[in-house]
């Protein structure tokens, strides 16, 4: 059966004793709304089987952890229907949309990792696996050699630097592998020796 997020949290807020949902019913409302019903002290009533729809709020910035909160909220899924903009730290996205106890089904979602955030290569995946949304990110400095592990795709807006040190030796296609896994910008912080035929180095820096 479909309950209303709204209705429920009215009925939450009219006790301070437990309500429960005793059935695996699909509750729905907007993020806010989904969050007074299951999450919100003073208005929440328990249904640890149900699933849940988020609807409403394509391109609005939704911050990660309140997504984790209704996901942990119930043993059901959680889906959020439209492409919403999830925001926060790499710990905060990480529990929204990978955590088996506290993620969401958000793959039309973008994501947006605050500033400051520099996710390693098996964690930026992780997320990135989660949506066919564009991820943002800076992804914090290593070696190209462990950057060849990144799996993000073209349209994703991943800042590299890739720190070998001078006069390190890298391969020209390997550099031009990693730079089509991003939109974003792939820095050599280094003077370092790029090696290929005219062909690859073309692709590497031009």
């Amino acid at each position: 059966d479909a309950l209303s997020a709204t209705t429920l949290s009215a009925l939450g807020g009219k006790t301070a004793g437990d309500v429960t949902v005793s059935n695996a019913v699909v509750i729905s409302g907007t993020q806010a709304q989904v969050t007074a019903a299951l999450v919100t002290a003073d208005t929440k009533v328990e249904a640890g089987t149900a699933d849940v729809t988020i609807t409403g709020g394509g391109g609005d910035d939704i911050n990660a952890e309140d997504l984790s909160a209704i996901g942990g909220a119930t043993g059901g899924d959680v889906t959020v229907n439209e492409a919403i903009n999830i925001v926060g730290t790499t710990a905060q996205v990480t529990a929204a949309l990978v955590t088996d106890d506290t993620k969401v089904i958000a793959t039309t979602a973008t994501v947006a990792l605050d500033a400051g955030q520099t996710p390693t290569v098996t964690q930026l995946n992780d997320i990135a696996d989660a949506t066919d949304g564009v991820v943002t990110a800076t992804l914090a400095a290593a070696a190209l050699a462990d950057l060849g592990a990144l799996a993000t795709e073209s349209d994703d807006d991943i800042t590299i630097t890739v720190n070998d040190g001078q006069g390190d030796a890298l391969s020209a296609t390997t550099l031009s592998a990693l730079g089509g896994k991003t939109a974003g910008d792939v820095t050599v912080s280094n003077a370092v020796v790029i090696s290929g035929t005219q062909a690859q180095v073309t692709a590497a820096l031009v």
